[in-house]
C-alpha cells in the first residue's frame, strides 16, 4: 500500500526548510538596523542632555551663575598661555593640578555649556575635555583654550566627532558657510557667533587655534574627510551682538533628526524584508500546488491499479 502525502504534511516539511533562510534574513536585517537605532537613540540622549542643561541653568540661582561666570573670565585672564594641541593625537594628564583647576570651572552642572547651530541641526552639551568618553556623549571643550564665555582676546575651541557609527555629532559641520550663526548658552548668558573663517588643515597645524589679542573667537573642530580623518576642519566664528529675534533660538529644539543614510538604510531593510516575504509566500504557494499535484497523480495511479485488479 502506497503512502499519500497530504498538503499539510508537505507544507510542514517545506515550512521547516524555509525556517533557516528566514532566521538568516531576520538577523541580517537586525544588523542593518543597528546603526540607525543606536544613532537615533544616542542623538536623542545628547539632545536631551542639552535641554537638561538649559533647564538646570535656568533653575540655578543667579548668584551662583554670576560667580561661575566671573570665575571663568578670571581663569581665562590668568591661565598660562601654552601650546594648543590636537585633541585626537594628544592625551592630557588628568591628574595634574592645572587640569583639576580647569575641571572646577563652569562646574555647576555636568556639562559646562550648551551649543546650538541651527543650520546643521546641532543642539548638544559641551563637556570639559576631549576624552573619548566625552566625545561619545556630546561636544568637548579643548583644554588649553579659553573657556567659552567670550571676551576680548579669548579663543575657545569646541571639538566634536564626525563619522561615528552610533551618533551624528558634527557630521554636518562641513555644510557650514561664512555668515552662518551658532550660539552658546553658559552660566545664565547667551552668546552669538558669526562664522568668518573655514579651513582644512593637518592635525599638527594648530596656529589658527591660538588667541588673538583683538579677537573674541570660538573655533569648531572635527575630523575630515568623512571616514578618512587625515585632516581637521576648522570653523571659526567671532562674537556678535545677540538680537531680540535670537532669543527664540534657545527655546527651540534644533536636533537634526534622521540623516540621509539612516533613511537609505531603512529603505534597504524594507525592500529586503518585503522581497523575502514575497519569495517565502511564493515558495509556500508552489509547495501547496506541488503537493496537490502529487496527491492527484497518486490518486489516479491508485484508481488505475484498483481497476486493473478488478479486471483480473
Amino acid at each position: 500500500m502506497k503512502r499519500t502525502v497530504t498538503n499539510g504534511q508537505y507544507g510542514k516539511a517545506k515550512k521547516n526548510r524555509l525556517m533557516l533562510p528566514a532566521i538568516v534574513v531576520i538577523l541580517g536585517l537586525l544588523v542593518m538596523m543597528y546603526p540607525v537605532v543606536s544613532t537615533a537613540w544616542n542623538n536623542y540622549g545628547a539632545s536631551k542632555a542639552a535641554k537638561e542643561y538649559a533647564q538646570l541653568d535656568k533653575d540655578t540661582p543667579q548668584e551662583v551663575k554670576n560667580t561661575q561666570w566671573d570665575k571663568a573670565h578670571e581663569y581665562n585672564e590668568q591661565r598660562a598661555s601654552g601650546p594648543i594641541l590636537d585633541p585626537w593625537l594628544n592625551d592630557i594628564d588628568s591628574d595634574n593640578p592645572e587640569y583639576a583647576e580647569y575641571l572646577d570651572q563652569l562646574s555647576e552642572n555636568d556639562a559646562m555649556a550648551r551649543f546650538i547651530f541651527p543650520k546643521i541641526g546641532v543642539d548638544l552639551p559641551i563637556y570639559h575635555g576631549t576624552s573619548d568618553d566625552v566625545l561619545q556623549r556630546g561636544l568637548g571643550h579643548l583644554y588649553g583654550s579659553d573657556l567659552p564665555v567670550g571676551g576680548r582676546g579669548t579663543h575657545s575651541v569646541i571639538t566634536g566627532h564626525t563619522g561615528l557609527s552610533n551618533a551624528t555629532m558634527f557630521d554636518n559641520l562641513s555644510k557650514a558657510e561664512e555668515g552662518d550663526a551658532f550660539y552658546v548658552q553658559v552660566s545664565g548668558h547667551k552668546l552669538k557667533y558669526e562664522i568668518d573663517q573655514i579651513k582644512v588643515v593637518l592635525p599638527d597645524q594648530t596656529e589658527d587655534l591660538r588667541p588673538d589679542e583683538s579677537g573674541d573667537y570660538i573655533t569648531l573642530i572635527t575630523c575630515t574627510p568623512y571616514g578618512v580623518n587625515t585632516h581637521r576642519l576648522l570653523v571659526r566664528g567671532h562674537q556678535v551682538p545677540l538680537e531680540p529675534v535670537d532669543e527664540g533660538v534657545f527655546d527651540q529644539n534644533h536636533s537634526g533628526g534622521w540623516q540621509w543614510w539612516m533613511y537609505a538604510l531603512m529603505a534597504a531593510v524594507l525592500v529586503i524584508g518585503l522581497g523575502f516575504a514575497w519569495w517565502a509566500r511564493r515558495q509556500h504557494k508552489l509547495s501547496k500546488a506541488t503537493a496537490s499535484a502529487n496527491n492527484k497523480s497518486k490518486g489516479l495511479s491508485s484508481d488505475a491499479e484498483k481497476q486493473s485488479d478488478d479486471n483480473n
